[in-house]
């Protein structure tokens, strides 16, 4: 095979073009380091955002009850003007007796040790 100036320049642009083809595509070599002010300023916006999820939460749980308690307020008006006899069911829980250890057999028969 004969090598002439027409191969050794297909050649030399063939090797030119594969090496400007793989510089293309090659990894990129960055690296990224973020100070650690960023991750601070990261969890403490992370912190904000979850305490105003809590108090939306709580603010809806609130306006829950007391439309509840309007609609329960409403119920009895309109059963007031209805003429209509209404049970209600409250349940007062801080009525009870707080719970006492128990006593000694000693104690409960009046015997002294």
């Amino acid at each position: 095979m004969e090598v002439n100036g027409l191969m050794l320049g297909s050649l030399i642009l063939t090797f030119a073009a594969g090496g400007f083809a793989g510089w293309l595509l090659r990894r990129p070599k960055t690296i990224a380091v973020a100070p650690p002010n960023v991750e601070r300023e990261k969890t403490l916006a992370e912190a904000r955002h979850q305490g105003l999820l809590n108090n939306l939460e709580q603010h809806l749980s609130k306006t829950q009850q007391a439309l509840i308690e309007i609609a329960d307020h409403q119920s009895a008006l309109a059963a007031e003007l209805r003429g209509e006899t209404r049970l209600e069911i409250t349940e007062d829980m801080d009525d009870t007796d707080p719970i006492k250890p128990p006593r000694d057999y000693a104690d409960s028969r009046g015997q002294l040790l």
